[in-house]
This record gives structure tokens, sequence and C-alpha cells, in this order.
């Protein structure tokens, strides 16, 4: 009996539905191998997240360079009452879901309270056969790596015929889902693991598929980022039961960026930046915490931040701003590895 088996996506996304059930059409001729650098698994950075329902993980999620948006699977967070996302060092944030493909069960997720500052760029050319890839590891683990195999199309979500798939070689593992496949001749991204639909009639034998990257570019550019209101600050989570600069608990703020919010309200960033304990009378114990009390804000509001510098306690009101856009957003302090609003 044919058995149900991940399928690769290159994609960010557009609206709810199954994911395929596969139909094998004849697939193209292979093209040229291509060698793989010496040294390129050197080249994997640290993009890969967690999926959470609240407590309970679903998938793995890649962060895509620029917007900072995660890409992950429809079929696990379709359902999810509680989204979240785990960065690589361990700081957690809400999220929400942005768009989805239906035909290729892919979802695009957004962070609420901040971004990591990672991120893959989609590749701008589809690759070739036998050309070497890896699913890109959550932070600790093992680097496992396969080959792009040969071209296929395949009968998608809503009967859709999706052309010039790739057949991944081996298939990935299960524990893989929304894991990238990051492409080593171009240090990019040209694949997202994620499973079948139950409700899908999966058949083939033992084969993982994997969308053209000229699909991803297309669907990802289809899914503008809105503006949304920005602080102007990284900040890092103070452990609970840690204790920094007099402060037990609360963000620190690691840097600020200049012209923004956070630096017109005099605020501080660094080793022993100013410490938010509180936003608009709410504590404030975790990106998830600030994310939360600044939801449904909009450009042109004020939120009121409660500070800690040097044991003093003191109030700041800022005025929320639109993030600038990657290429003009301003130098800040300091540029620590982390999410930051």
């Amino acid at each position: 009996m044919a058995r149900s088996l991940p399928l690769i996506v290159l994609c960010a996304a557009l609206s709810l539905g199954a994911t395929p059930a596969l139909a094998q059409v004849d697939p193209s001729p292979e093209p040229r191998v291509v060698a793989t650098p010496p040294n390129a698994r050197a080249r994997l950075p640290r993009v890969t997240v967690n999926v959470l329902d609240g407590r309970d993980s679903l998938a793995r999620g890649v962060v895509l360079q620029d917007t900072g948006r995660i890409l992950t699977a429809l079929v696990p967070v379709r359902e999810a009452r509680d989204l979240r996302v785990v960065y690589p060092d361990g700081r957690i944030d809400r999220a929400r879901v942005v768009a989805t493909d239906p035909a290729w069960g892919v979802a695009l997720l957004e962070g609420n309270a901040g971004r990591w500052v990672e991120g893959l760029r989609i590749s701008d050319r589809d690759g070739r056969a036998r050309d070497e890839v890896s699913w890109v590891p959550i932070a600790g683990s093992r680097v496992s790596s396969g080959l792009l195999r040969r071209r296929r199309s395949f009968v998608g979500g809503n009967a859709a015929l999706l052309r010039d798939a790739w057949e991944l070689d081996p298939i990935p593992a299960n524990s893989a889902v929304g894991s990238g496949v990051f492409h080593h001749a171009t240090a990019t991204l040209v694949g997202l693991i994620v499973p079948p639909d139950r409700e899908s009639e999966i058949t083939g034998a033992d084969v993982a598929f994997a969308v053209p990257a000229t699909v991803l570019r297309a669907l990802a550019n289809s899914a503008a980022a809105a503006a949304r209101p920005w602080l102007g600050l990284v900040m890092v989570e103070i452990p609970p039961g840690a204790s920094v600069r007099f402060a037990t608990g609360g963000l620190r703020i690691a840097s600020v960026a200049a012209n923004g919010p956070g630096a017109a309200a005099g605020l501080r960033g660094g080793p022993n930046g100013d410490v938010i304990v509180a936003a608009d009378n709410r504590a404030v114990r975790s990106l998830a915490d600030l994310g939360d009390i600044l939801e449904g804000r909009q450009i042109g509001q004020e939120v009121t931040l409660r500070v800690t510098r040097g044991g003093a306690t003191f109030d700041e009101t800022l005025t929320l701003a639109a993030r600038p856009a990657p290429r003009e957003e301003p130098n800040e302090q300091a540029t620590p590895r982390g999410p930051g609003e």
C-alpha cells in the first residue's frame, strides 16, 4: 500500500485550502550536474524557527531575508488558536498567518513583536538536477543533505496542475516538516518541506517534491507587507529569575534605531541598556507580552513604556511610527542576533 509522504515546496502564499493529491506526470530530462563549492555547509545560517500552537510543537519554519516573515507548512498551522514562533536563541513571539497557498500547502507567518535579524533569500533560479541541497537545521541539530533529483508535475489542491516540481533524493524525515531546502551553489532557499493533507489521496512511490523557485518568488511578491507600528528598538528578554542592572524581568533594550520612536524618547540600548517592565500599565515579561499590548495599534498612536535605568524607574511615551523599508532602515547602535520591534 502507498504511504503518505512529505511534499517540498518553494512558496509564500494566498488562501486556505488542502494540500496536493499527487498524480505523477512525465518528468522532463535531467540537466547537467552542477558542482558543489568547497565548505558550502559552513554558510548555513540560523534561520529556522519552531512553530507552536501554545506550547505544542507544530512544525518548523524558515525566516525570509529583508521582510523577516516566516515560511512554514499550512496543514499544521491551519487550526492553530495560539500561534507562536520560537527563534533560534529560544525567544518566543506570537505570530499570525498573513498569506497561504492552498495548492502547495504553505503558510506565510509574521511575528507580532519583532523579527529575527537573519534570513534566507529565495533563489532567483530553479536549480539543476543533481544540485546538492540541505534541510536547514534547527539550532544545534545536525545538517542533513540530499540532491535535487529531477522534474515532476502533479495535481495539487483544488485540482490545480502544479508544473515542474522538484523531486528530492533522499526523502527528508517527517520531523523536518517546515524546514527549508538550502541550495549550496547559490546559498539560497529553494524549498520548504510540508506534509500532505489528511484528506488528500496521496499515491505513488517514495517521492518528495519541491515547487520551482519561479513560483515561490511570485507568491512571496504577491503578499506585500503592510505598514506596522514600530518602536525602533531591538529588545532581549531577561530570563525569569535573572537580574540585569537592577531589573529582575522584562525586556532589555539591546539597540535603538537612529531617528526611531525610541531614540526620540531618549531610550538607551546596549549591554547595560534600559529595561522595559510595562507598557500602558500592563506588565511586560516577554516579547509576546509586548506584542499583545501593541496588537491592533495604529501608526501615530502613543504607547507609554515603564523603564528602569540604574535603579530608577520612569515612564516614557513613544509615538508609534512605520518601520522603514529594509534598504532605508537607519543604522542602529548595535546589531545583536535576535528579534526586535
